[in-house]
Order: C-alpha cells, then sequence, then structure tokens
C-alpha cells in the first residue's frame, strides 16, 4: 500500500546538496516518488510500505549529511 509522508530538512548548502538527496531517496528499495524542495527544506515522499519506512529514510537522509525533522 502506498503511504506518504514529510520531512523538514534544513541544513541545505545548496541547491544541487537538494538534488543528491532526492536522487539518493529515489535510488531507495520502495520509494515510489521523492520531491525535495531547496528553498522549502520539505522532503515529500511516497512508498510501499511494506517494502519500506520511516527508519529507512532517515537513515538515507543521515548518511546524505542531513536532519530529518518529522513534518
Amino acid at each position: 500500500m502506498t503511504e506518504t509522508i514529510e520531512y523538514r530538512v534544513t541544513d541545505f548548502d545548496c541547491p544541487t546538496c537538494a538534488s543528491n538527496l532526492e536522487r539518493a531517496l529515489k535510488r531507495a528499495e520502495g520509494v515510489e516518488d521523492a520531491e525535495v524542495h531547496y528553498t522549502t527544506g520539505r522532503v515529500e515522499l511516497g512508498y510501499d510500505d511494506g517494502v519500506t519506512g520511516p527508519e529507512s529514510f532517515e537513515r538515507t537522509i543521515s548518511n546524505q549529511g542531513y536532519t530529518a525533522r518529522p513534518r
């Protein structure tokens, strides 16, 4: 079943940082859609909850060097 979740990430240095995070999230297993907005810090994810979940996203965001706060 498709679920959605939003995070706020405010420690981007540049638009490329946001693009790199978006690319990393889209490569994660079970992620169906990912949008990362540099100007607002909003991260929107659509995912298959039978495959993945918030802990995986938070780990991916952390591994990219950012802090995720659930919205």
